[in-house]
């Protein structure tokens, strides 16, 4: 049984607005961390060791 073409271009349209969705986060971070002009991923930083209470 053959998918309609109407079938397959709404397949299509809903499978690219997810994708969009999916990404938009990604590109709006990407995009403010350009804006800032900052470059997290290359601030080599110690992790933070707390002590213990007893």
């Amino acid at each position: 049984m053959a998918l309609e073409i109407s079938l397959k271009k709404r397949i299509l349209r809903d499978a690219l607005i997810s994708l969009f969705i999916y990404a938009l986060p990604v590109l709006l971070l990407l995009g403010w961390f350009a804006y800032k002009g900052e470059k997290p991923w290359q601030n080599h930083q110690k992790a933070v060791q707390t002590s213990a209470r007893e």
